[in-house]
């Protein structure tokens, strides 16, 4: 079963008068998986014994819920930049040989997603945990799909009108120096970053490698910086640490 949302929390009540297509709904698991490639896998699998398995089932309900509605993904760890409605039906390479999947969209009805979704459940393991999200879209899925050796030659026409983006676009940041990057302290009145070029069009700061650091609201901090320019009706609501 999902879970109750609390409609009265103060800083949800704030973001729903400040962004009116904010929508939350809860749903029963078990409806949305029935008749999907996922049924037998959510049923049957044994994911839940696995020490991923929250993360999984999140992984599973985004290529899910893609291929049911279409629309746009974002890890929480992406601080958006300019808006994507330009963009459609792509995924953003993390570097120059690594798709990921922390940036997704898809038009309804997409058959990337839903190859993904029959990709997901035929070749699931419950021991690793970036296997079947992350790496799901790395090689062998799109290979197949654009009929590519590697990432150069994965475009619009060899992938039937799927796009993949440079990595400059979402990760203009490097994962393994994200924590100097974002959350060290740095001078006063500092400017924004070089690697902020127009090409970026968000900023993904690796939550899976970063949610534990603390953000403090005064701090020159790159990350506090970016969220104050460039989310700031949310940044003007959140906690001094968050």
């Amino acid at each position: 079963m999902g879970g109750r949302i609390n409609f009265s929390l103060v800083t949800l009540k704030k973001l729903k008068e400040k962004y009116d297509n904010i929508h939350l709904i809860s749903f029963n698991l078990d409806d949305y998986m029935a008749k999907t490639p996922l049924e037998y896998w959510y049923h049957c699998n044994g994911w839940r014994d696995g020490p991923f398995h929250v993360s999984h089932l999140s992984d599973g309900l985004l290529f899910l819920t893609l291929h049911k509605y279409g629309g746009y993904y974002f890890d929480l760890g992406v601080i958006s930049v300019r808006p994507v409605t330009d963009l459609r039906n792509f995924v953003a390479a993390e570097s120059d040989d690594y798709l990921g999947s922390g940036v997704l969209h898809a038009d309804f009805k997409n058959p990337v997603m839903e190859l993904a979704v029959k990709d997901f459940a035929a070749n699931y393991r419950s021991d690793v945990w970036g296997h079947n999200c992350p790496a799901l879209l790395r090689f062998q899925f799109l290979k197949n799909w654009c009929k590519a050796q590697d990432l150069l030659e994965m475009n619009y026409v060899s992938c039937h009108e799927f796009n993949v983006l440079h990595y400059s676009s979402f990760c203009p940041v490097y994962y393994s120096v994200a924590t100097k990057e974002f959350f060290i302290h740095r001078l006063a009145n500092q400017s924004l970053p070089a690697w902020l070029t127009d090409q970026v069009v968000g900023v993904n700061t690796w939550n899976k490698l970063t949610y534990n650091k603390p953000i403090y609201k005064n701090s020159t901090h790159r990350y506090t910086l970016l969220a104050r320019n460039l989310c700031p009706s949310i940044f003007a609501i959140a906690p001094e640490i968050f």
